[in-house]
């Protein structure tokens, strides 16, 4: 599966005419014999670029890019990915290449390599892999896998796609950038992010506003009874206006002094997509 033409003219926008003619003569000999040419091609690409080009950082409209959500990427993890699509064999030969990538690649090449899950052909192949990001003790390899990146939104079980948001929590991932975030959100994610704040609760630990977006159809009374006392307590009026959208949603079931003490608030609930917006 190749890259878009978009995503194509986009990164050789940013190439000077050296640059890219070194990427168009790789290109036809991954297309010759990958096998042969592409390892020493990927890495070593960072040598082949200059230091402003392959640090510079480069975003393309999600519209332009197919499966790929390019953010803020560097111009030298995009081009690694871009060579990724231009492999093409059967579905033996192909996975046993890649797999070969995963195995021997260094740190800049993990993060590359699971940045182009989307990108890579059978991608039923990489679902563990997929999952072996997730548990990595390499910061940038897991945000690439938990960020910006729709392979596990398309491709894991309700386990594993849970595991994932747990893990973002638990490692400081932003956490508005996991795709299809809200899509697949699912009761019993709600139920581990509720015995999640318990355990911050107990531990007198910030509780991260976004746990009760995500659980706010599934609390118990004493979650509820956190919530309150969180938003009380809560400062910062972009987190106050995330916590509020959890009471609202739970409005039946707050005790009466609350619904007094905040009844102004309660009335007036901005859109949670403006309320989103202003937490990014």
């Amino acid at each position: 599966m190749k890259t878009t033409d978009k995503v194509t003219e986009r990164l050789f926008q940013v190439l000077s005419n050296e640059e890219k003619a070194y990427l168009e003569l790789s290109t036809q000999q991954i297309q010759d014999d990958y096998k042969k040419h592409f390892v020493r091609i990927f890495s070593t690409l960072n040598r082949r670029l200059s230091f402003d080009t392959r640090e510079s950082l480069i975003s393309i409209p999600a519209e332009d890019t197919d499966k790929l959500l390019i953010v803020n990427w560097s111009v030298l993890k995009l081009a690694r990915v871009w060579l990724l699509g231009q492999i093409s064999d059967d579905e033996a030969s192909y996975q046993q290449f890649i797999n070969r990538l995963f195995e021997f690649a260094d740190m800049h090449e993990l993060e590359a390599l699971y940045a182009a899950l989307p990108l890579l052909d059978y991608p039923e192949s990489w679902i563990e892999r997929c999952k072996e990001g997730i548990r990595s003790n390499i910061g940038t390899v897991q945000e690439a896998v938990i960020e910006h990146n729709t392979f596990p939104f398309l491709y894991l079980d309700e386990e594993s796609w849970n595991q994932l948001v747990l893990k973002a929590f638990f490692t400081g991932k932003k956490i508005l950038n996991i795709h299809g975030l809200f899509e697949r959100n699912n009761k019993s994610l709600a139920d581990s992010i509720v015995d999640y704040i318990y355990e911050r609760h107990s531990a007198k630990r910030e509780i991260h506003p976004m746990l009760w977006i995500l659980a706010k159809e599934h609390l118990p009374a004493r979650a509820l009874d956190i919530l309150m006392e969180s938003y009380e307590q809560e400062a910062d009026e972009t987190k106050k206006s995330i916590l509020l959208q959890s009471l609202s949603s739970n409005r039946e079931q707050l005790s009466d002094s609350f619904k007094s003490a905040h009844a102004q608030a309660l009335e007036q609930i901005s859109p949670i997509e403006e309320v989103l917006e202003a937490y990014k």
